[in-house]
């Protein structure tokens, strides 16, 4: 018989109602709370040692390699090509000092295709010697040759 739905009785009042397991009633205990809070701690402290050790392997690569990575050279190449209105075949000028004192770069742009293609071969020198040489394929819809894009006007 459901005791939602039994009726009022004076008798009802006495009766016992089934209890759930007392174990199922009961809050977490310190003890469980305590464990609980020592594992998370202990795996937080696993993934900050983990990070700890890849910045330091990561400083440690930085200071090996002093020089100049041809990543860097070839971003600034390409913001100032993207940056310029009028663009030509040959060497172009680029100032690095503020970024890498003491280098110099000496960058050529060589149309490859009639569609805007070109590649940019650049030579890295520091304080006169040779760093590293390098190259890399850039599209600049400003150098296409002939079609449409010729006559309209330049910005």
């Amino acid at each position: 018989m459901n005791l939602l739905f039994q009726k009022y009785s004076p008798g009802a009042a006495r009766k016992k109602i089934p209890s759930v397991s007392g174990r199922a009633r009961r809050a977490f205990t310190l003890l469980e709370v305590m464990i609980a809070v020592m594992i998370l701690f202990m795996c937080l402290f696993g993934v900050l040692a983990l990070l700890s050790n890849s910045l330091a392997s990561a400083r440690r690569i930085q200071q090996a390699h002093k020089g100049v990575d041809v990543g860097t050279v070839s971003g600034l190449l390409y913001v100032q090509l993207i940056n310029t209105n009028q663009l030509n075949e040959g060497r172009f000028d680029v100032d690095v000092e503020d970024v890498m004192p003491g280098y110099q770069v000496h960058p050529e742009l060589t149309l490859v295709g009639t569609n805007g293609l070109c590649r940019v071969d650049f030579d890295v020198e520091h304080h006169g010697q040779m760093e590293m040489q390098s190259q890399f394929l850039i599209y600049l819809p400003n150098m296409k040759v002939g079609g449409i894009s010729r006559s309209l006007p330049q910005h």
